[in-house]
C-alpha cells in the first residue's frame, strides 16, 4: 500500500508496527530500556535506543578498539537528533540524563578505570555530563592561570576546559551551537566539535589552540566525550547536511512529525498529568545494568592483557552480513532522486563506520546475560542485523528529509498555505448529499496537485482547518465539509 495514500489511523499503524519490528530485534537490555523510555517520551523508540548506544560506546570506548585494516575506530556513537518542536526530545533526556549520571558515578566511584598518560603525567578519568550553552574558547578548551610565587616568579597553571574529560557533551538546544548560525566564537566551537569526534585511536582527537594572550603557548583540550545533540529541524538544514561535516560525522535521525501525530503525543501527556509514578526504579535498574556492562567488557580487557584490539571476536560470518547490509543501504540510496543520492553519498562511509561500531555493541550489550564466557564479546551476522536495523531508521529518515526539502527550498507553510488549492479541489470532488467527501482523498489529490510530501500537506490543512467541517463516519474515517461565507 502507498503511504501517501494511508488514512491518519493507517499510517500510525505502519509506524507502530515497523517500531515492533524494529524492538524486538535489539538485544534484550535495549528493548527493555526503549520501552521504559518511551513510556515518558511517546513514540520516540529509536532515538531512545540510539540514545543507549551512544552512552554504551562512551563508558567502553577505553576497553575496545576495533580494527578495519590499518586503520582503528574506537566505539563512541555521536547522535544528532533533529526533530519537531515538543514532540519528547527534552522529555526524553530528562529520562535519559539521570541513568547517565549515575553510571558515571558508579564508574568514578570503583576508580579503576584505566589512565591516559599525557607527557607521563594522569590525566583526569572522571565522567560526567555537562550541558553546552558557552562557546567561548575559554570554557569550552580552558586555559592558563597567571600566578606569582613568593619570589616573584610567574607561574602558568593549566585550566582545562569542559570539554576535556568523558562522558556525555549533550546539546539540549543544537540549533544555537553555529553550525546552523555562525558567529566566530561559534565556528570555532564547530571546529572542536569536529576534532574530538575523530578516532580516539591516533592523535587527531585532540584539540589544540595558540592563546595570543599567554604568548602563543598552546591549550590542549583532551575530550573524550560522546556527542548527544538535539534540535528541530531548522529551515537551512538541507543546505547544512549537503555542505558542511559536522552533521556527517555523527548519526541523524529526522522526523518532521505530522500534525496529527503531535496532537496525539499532547494528549498522551494531558494524560499522564496528576499522576505519580516511580521514578528511582527505572534510574537505578538502567544504570545498574549499564555499569555491568562496563565491569564485564573491563573484565575482558584485562583477560587479554589489556590489548583493546583484542577484547572482542569476530565471527565467520560477520564480514559476509556485513557487506550484505552496505549493499542495501546503497541499493536503497540509489532509489531516491540523483541529486539526494548525490548528498547522502557523503554519508555512506560514515555510515558504515557507524554500522560496525552498532554492530559491536550489540555484542557487548548482550555479553552479561551469556552464561559461557567463551561465547561473550564475538561480534556475528546477527549483530550486524540487529546494527542495520537502526542505522537504516536513520537513513532513510535522512533521505526522506533531503527528497522533501531540496526539491523546492523549504517555504514558510504560512505564506503559503495552499488555501485555493484545497479549495478547488473540494469544489470539482463528488460530495455526499450534505457536502461532506472524504479527507484522506482531499489531501491525497491536494499533494498530487501541489506536489508536496504528505507530511506538509497535512501541516498546510491543519492552517486552513477553519474553513471546514469535520464529521468523524460511522467506518471510523474522517470527512470534511467546506464552510460558505456570505460572500461565496
Amino acid at each position: 500500500m502507498n503511504t501517501d495514500e494511508l488514512t491518519e489511523e493507517q499510517y500510525e499503524q505502519k509506524l507502530l508496527d515497523s517500531a515492533k519490528a524494529y524492538d524486538e530485534s535489539l538485544p534484550k537490555i535495549v528493548k527493555e530500556f526503549t520501552k521504559s523510555a518511551e513510556e515518558v517520551s511517546h513514540r520516540n523508540g529509536i532515538p531512545a535506543s540510539i540514545c543507549f548506544f551512544n552512552l554504551l560506546g562512551q563508558v567502553t570506548k577505553d576497553f575496545i578498539t576495533i580494527p578495519n585494516g590499518r586503520n582503528h575506530e574506537d566505539t563512541r556513537i555521536h547522535f544528532c537528533w533533529i526533530q519537531t518542536s515538543g514532540t519528547g526530545k527534552s522529555t526524553l533526556w530528562n529520562f535519559i540524563g539521570p541513568i547517565a549520571n549515575r553510571t558515571f558515578k558508579l564508574i568514578n566511584e570503583a576508580n579503576k578505570h584505566p589512565p591516559l598518560l599525557r607527557d607521563n603525567l594522569p590525566m583526569n578519568r572522571i565522567f560526567n555530563t555537562f550541558g553546552v550553552t558557552d562557546y567561548t574558547d575559554s570554557v569550552l578548551i580552558g586555559g592558563y592561570d597567571k600566578n606569582v610565587d613568593d619570589d616573584g616568579e610567574i607561574e602558568y597553571e593549566r585550566r582545562p576546559g569542559v570539554l576535556e574529560g568523558n562522558g556525555l557533551a549533550h546539546w539540549d538546544e543544537f540549533e544555537y551551537s553555529g553550525i546552523f548560525k555562525q558567529t566566530q566564537h561559534k565556528e570555532n566551537s564547530i571546529v572542536y566539535l569536529n576534532t574530538l569526534m575523530n578516532s580516539l585511536a591516533g592523535e587527531s582527537w585532540i584539540i589544540s589552540k595558540a592563546l595570543t594572550s599567554f604568548g602563543g603557548m598552546v591549550m590542549e583540550c583532551f575530550c573524550e566525550r560522546s556527542v548527544l545533540a538535539m534540535t528541530y529541524p531548522p529551515s537551512n538544514l538541507n543546505d547544512i547536511i549537503a555542505e558542511k561535516g559536522v552533521l556527517q560525522r555523527m548519526l541523524l535521525f529526522v522526523w518532521d512529525v505530522p500534525e496529527f501525530l503531535q496532537h496525539k503525543m499532547r494528549i498522551e501527556q494531558i494524560e499522564k498529568a496528576g499522576t505519580v509514578e516511580e521514578v528511582t526504579a527505572p534510574i537505578d535498574k538502567y544504570s545498574n545494568a549499564m555499569y555491568k556492562i562496563y565491569q564485564t567488557t573491563q573484565e575482558r580487557f584485562i583477560e587479554v592483557n589489556g590489548d583493546p584490539l583484542k577484547t572482542m571476536k569476530y565471527g565467520k560470518d560477520f564480514s559476509d552480513i556485513l557487506r550484505l547490509e552496505y549493499e542495501t543501504m546503497r541499493r536503497e540510496i540509489q532509489t531516491y532522486p540523483p541529486h539526494v543520492a548525490k548528498i547522502a553519498g557523503n554519508f555512506t562511509t560514515r555510515l558504515l563506520k557507524i554500522l560496525i561500531k552498532m554492530s559491536v555493541l550489540c555484542s557487548v550489550a548482550s555479553a552479561p546475560s551469556i552464561k559461557n564466557k567463551e561465547e561473550r564479546f564475538i561480534v556475528t551476522g546477527y549483530n550486524v542485523r540487529q546494527a542495520g536495523q537502526i542505522v537504516r531508521k536513520c537513513y532513510t529518515s535522512l533521505l526522506d528529509w533531503l527528497t522533501d526539502s531540496l526539491t523546492k527550498k523549504r517555504k514558510s507553510i504560512a505564506e503559503n498555505s495552499l488555501e485555493s488549492v484545497f479549495i478547488d479541489t473540494y469544489n470539482k470532488m463528488k460530495k455526499d448529499d450534505e457536502g461532506f467527501v472524504n479527507k484522506t482523498t482531499l489531501l491525497t489529490d491536494v499533494r498530487k496537485k501541489a506536489k508536496k510530501s504528505r507530511a506538509q500537506i497535512y501541516r498546510h490543512f491543519d492552517i486552513v482547518r477553519h474553513k471546514f467541517e469535520e464529521l468523524k463516519g460511522a467506518n471510523n474515517r474522517t470527512y470534511v465539509k467546506l464552510i460558505r461565507s456570505d460572500e461565496e
